[in-house]
């Protein structure tokens, strides 16, 4: 029978009881609700002194295939067209934070507390700090100052308890080094007036009246804080389909966010700016350095033929020695006009031929060399942008690809061949002019000697004249073209001063702590329900045995006059008793229990007062020698009874007492016998027991507990009723067992269980299904939490 109950238990072991659920909800209200009004409470000081943190954001419209726009006299100087991802890295990156860093200061900052807070104050400080000298180990430190008066304060520094805790733990590893100790300072100083220490040296100018009684600031070199942009800098593209990039940057002071992101988009748009002018920029640069060779040299034949004309009495030169100089001339500025056609030609069929990538020819550099070059150059970046785009999605065997990597291909084919043949024109072009000036140089040598040096002269002045005009005049085309460079990246929002920070969701901690709370109060509970493996209720009784249950009774409360609960709960073991089928007329009940403590002799002695009630003959009998406690129970002498009876130096009837009910009788346990095992399991017991069953409806027999002395072993065969006792909150489920291997090993038929001491809720019922019928309502009763 207990085996098939067993195996139906385990069955359901899996299945889940919401009644037992909220059972164990109930028994730990107090400590679930403890530990969620702590957890909330936690949660809303963490939410009280979370820092604020504001979001500005701004956002930039890149031009995602911008060239530089160089003249031809930079010699094919160019840079590659960027994207969109470059852009966004340079908007990340440290350089161009640096640049930011120029239009700012936050490498020093100031806090004060108010309220128990820490809050920055950026701007509004009432006081500065200047430093001229900083060492590495003062960079970061929190220097605290406290206002003494209007014209002094106190400036300290001291070490974190973090600092402490690891320059202690260090201290025991090995000595620390003098160095390598946290800063320890403290003066007393004057406003506007330098303070000098080994670590640093600076000077606190008051600003205005300081509010507070302590304030406390970092230093650090403003350049250093190149770190601070990029690390709550978040650079982004604000659609696939655009090239509008977002920036956002998140900080405890909002002003100092929206400066931050100014101060970047600024940078940005210069930067970009100068990139853009500064092929102009060379190309100026070099015309400078030409302009100035040129007029020294146009100075030189100036003086030279003024020199001359005042030396020599030179006759008009003729018309025709005239003419031939000025050809010269003119041949001469053309042949040098070549010249640079040629180097420019050159350095673009080099760069061709070295580098795959021609995006970053300036197309500025053939426009005046050729038309029919620029228009392929524009052709081949055309391609193969297009070819970078498919290769953004493709592979290179992708047919799109392929196609357009096969044009390039044409096309840089088609490139060289047209710069080689415009190189070899030139080339031509310089032969032919080089004979010429030959030709007309010696027609001038036909000349007289004075008239041929004169015509040299004037031949170099006027050569030196026509290079200058123009190079000032392609001065002056580079220079329109550097000042009318515009940025093609604007600036489309620029950052605006955020009203309300983004986090901390203080509303949202709380709930969080709250429910946080919860669970973790409910999961305690659980555990603690789960590692706690004593009895709590009927139901965990019911599902360890298959001896029947025939009550469960509350606590019994002693500051109460009337308990009623209690009184009832013995009511219905005394009413199952009634129908215990007995071979005799009286009836033989053993109350036993697993250990001590349990409540058994309470128990016997108030269901033998309820029996005695109902005019039944009742006697108590207490086995239990070693822990005797029922002459407590009736106020009895305990000099004589079970152990004097059973060594024969009483008789039966003079250790029978009467108590106050009419009734019942009871035997005291007597003086503590050496032997009281030996004593119980004698021949005489069972005759005294036989006995008093002929005298007496009920024989009420207290024995020891079962599991520390084997003492009512035999008692336990011959009764008619054996009620285990166990204790709600303090009998271990591992009892049941036991007892369930006890009566199963020991053949014992006639068995019960009483609960005792369950906690009786407000709405405590009673019903029927324990026992024969008769039974306590446990579905009304919980544990102790």
């Amino acid at each position: 029978m207990i085996k098939k109950s067993t195996i139906e238990n385990n069955s359901n072991k899996d299945e889940i009881n919401l009644g037992e659920v909220f059972a164990v909800l109930k028994r730990y209200k107090i400590s679930i609700l403890f530990i969620t009004v702590v957890a909330t409470f936690l949660a809303t000081v963490f939410a009280y002194f979370a820092t604020n943190v504001y979001q500005s954001s701004t956002s930039i419209l890149i031009h995602s295939e911008r060239s530089s726009s160089n003249d031809f006299m930079s010699m094919a100087l160019g840079m590659k067209s960027s994207n969109v991802d470059n852009e966004i890295e340079i908007l990340s990156s440290q350089s161009l934070a640096k640049e930011a860093l120029k239009e700012l200061n936050i490498g020093t900052r100031y806090f004060t507390t108010k309220h128990y807070k820490k809050n920055e104050l950026y701007q509004n400080s009432p006081f500065i700090v200047n430093f001229s000298e900083l060492s590495q180990k003062a960079m970061g430190s929190t220097f605290h100052m406290e206002p003494i008066d209007e014209k002094s304060f106190r400036l300290f520094l001291e070490p974190t308890l973090k600092q402490k805790i690891i320059l202690k733990i260090r201290s025991y590893i090995a000595p620390v080094a003098e160095d390598k100790k946290p800063i320890v300072f403290s003066i007393i100083a004057q406003y506007g007036t330098p303070i000098v220490s080994p670590w640093f040296t600076i000077t606190l100018s008051k600003v205005h009246q300081l509010e507070n009684s302590n304030y406390s600031f970092t230093l650090m070199p403003n350049e250093d804080m190149a770190w601070f942009i990029q690390e709550s800098l978040s650079v982004s593209l604000l659609s696939e389909l655009s090239t509008v990039v977002g920036l956002t940057f998140k900080d405890n002071v909002p002003s100092r966010a929206v400066d931050i992101l100014n101060a970047l988009s600024r940078a940005y748009l210069s930067e970009e700016l100068k990139l853009k002018t500064q092929s102009a920029s060379n190309t100026l640069s070099f015309l400078d350095k030409q302009i100035a060779s040129v007029n020294k040299k146009l100075q030189n034949s100036a003086e030279n033929l003024e020199e001359y004309k005042i030396v020599n009495v030179v006759v008009d030169v003729k018309e025709k020695a005239s003419v031939t100089s000025e050809k010269i001339a003119n041949l001469e500025g053309q042949l040098y006009t070549l010249d640079i056609k040629e180097n420019v030609l050159q350095s673009i069929l080099t760069y061709i031929q070295n580098n795959n990538d021609i995006n970053g020819l300036n197309l500025g550099s053939t426009q005046d060399v050729s038309p029919t070059i620029t228009a392929l150059l524009l052709k081949i970046q055309e391609i193969n942008t297009l070819r970078n785009n498919l290769m953004a999605d493709y592979t290179e065997l992708h047919p799109d690809v392929l196609k357009a990597t096969e044009n390039l291909n044409a096309l840089k084919r088609t490139l060289i061949k047209s710069i080689e043949s415009n190189l070899r024109n030139v080339k031509d072009r310089k032969i032919s002019i080089n004979n010429i000036i030959t030709k007309e140089t010696k027609s001038l040598e036909r000349l007289p000697q004075q008239e041929r040096a004169l015509t040299q002269l004037n031949r170099n002045f006027i050569g030196n004249e026509k290079i200058y005009s123009y190079l000032l005049e392609k001065r002056a085309e580079t220079a329109i073209v550097e000042s009318s460079t515009v940025s093609e990246t604007r600036i489309i929002d620029s950052a605006s001063q955020p009203e309300y920070p983004i986090k901390p969701k203080r509303a949202l901690i709380i709930i969080v702590g709250l429910i946080l709370g919860f669970i973790i109060g409910t999961a305690l509970a659980f555990l603690r329900n789960f590692l706690d493996d004593t009895i709590k209720s009927a139901e965990d009784v019911e599902s360890k045995t298959d001896i029947p249950l025939y009550g469960a009774i509350p606590l019994f409360n002693k500051k109460e006059n009337k308990n009623q609960a209690y009184e009832e709960s013995i009511r219905v073991i005394r009413t199952n008793i009634e129908f215990l089928n007995s071979k005799n007329s009286s009836k033989l009940i053993t109350v036993t229990s697993s250990v001590p403590t349990e409540g058994k002799t309470t128990i016997i002695t108030e269901l033998a007062k309820i029996i005695a009630m109902s005019h039944k003959t009742v006697i108590v009998l207490d086995l239990d020698m070693r822990r005797a406690r029922v002459h407590e129970k009736y106020n009895k002498s305990n000099e004589k009874g079970m152990s004097t009876l059973l060594t024969r130096k009483h008789i039966l009837e003079e250790v029978i007492s009467h108590t106050d009910l009419e009734n019942l009788d009871v035997i005291v346990a007597g003086p503590t016998p050496p032997n009281p095992s030996e004593l119980i399991m004698t021949d005489y017991m069972q005759e005294i027991i036989s006995h008093l069953l002929e005298k007496y409806d009920y024989v009420l027999l207290d024995t020891p507990p079962i599991g520390l002395v084997t003492d009512a072993m035999m008692l336990l065969k011959i009764s008619d009723l054996n009620l285990f006792v166990v204790r709600a909150n303090y009998s271990k489920k591992g009892f049941i067992q036991n007892i369930n291997k006890f009566v199963e090993t020991h053949g014992l038929t006639g068995s019960g269980m009483i609960l005792n001491g369950i906690k009786m809720d407000k709405k405590m019922g009673y019903g029927y299904g324990y026992g024969y019928g008769y039974g306590y309502a446990n579905d009304y009763y919980d544990q102790k939490s």
